[in-house]
């Protein structure tokens, strides 16, 4: 049975938690670069760490809203980065709209497990009263792969600043935290996607 760990920093392990400190700073220096359409859009701005020691491709990419401006790598080995802003209009509705979407990789090679790393976020719009948001799920790629949108939106919805998330079956782990103030127009994600057998020790 997939277990879930509770929300909250103090959940990630030691390797997780450097690993992810790592992403963000990588993210922060890449958000430098990163030029929003407009000055009220919000952008986001994502680095994965691959933990494991197969490369991954980019199995499924969702955005509910906004676009990105620099799109995941269809593949990665040891990192890989992208930027996500939210939209000035989501259909015929002239609104500012945040940046929400996920992404979920798999083994580049296709051999056995058939593992999948999910990674969703929520950057609400600037000045809204709505929280920054970052959800995770690994295990086998065709479960994940069969979730209906609608299912992770509302996992996504239910969480928080961070997420861990270690699958007993299969031993894939992913872990991730948003940073960056509510209400603000900036925000920087770190995740980690790993394989581990047995769970370490906090």
């Amino acid at each position: 049975m997939a277990a879930q760990q509770a929300h909250g920093a103090h959940q990630l392990s030691n390797k997780e938690k450097s690993a992810i400190d790592a992403a963000v700073k990588e993210a922060a220096n890449n958000i430098k670069n990163a030029k929003a359409s407009q000055e009220q859009l919000v952008v986001v701005t994502g680095v994965m760490k691959n933990l494991q020691p197969r490369a991954l491709s980019l199995a499924k990419s969702h955005e509910w809203t906004g676009h990105y401006l620099a799109e995941p790598p269809k593949s990665m080995e040891e990192s890989g980065a992208f930027v996500h802003e939210g939209a000035a209009s989501q259909g015929n509705l002239p609104v500012v709209v945040g940046s929400k979407a996920f992404v979920i990789y798999s083994p580049l090679d296709k051999s056995l497990p058939a593992l999948g790393w999910l990674l969703a976020w929520n950057k609400p719009t600037q000045n809204s009263e709505g929280i920054n948001q970052v959800y995770v799920e690994a295990g086998d790629l065709g479960r994940l792969l069969n979730m209906k949108e609608s299912e992770i939106e509302e996992k996504l919805d239910a969480s928080h600043d961070v997420s861990r998330y270690w699958d007993s079956v299969t031993g894939a782990a992913a872990a991730a935290r948003i940073e960056g103030a509510n209400g603000a127009r900036m925000a920087l994600v770190g995740s980690t996607f790993d394989y581990l057998p047995n769970l370490p020790r906090q």
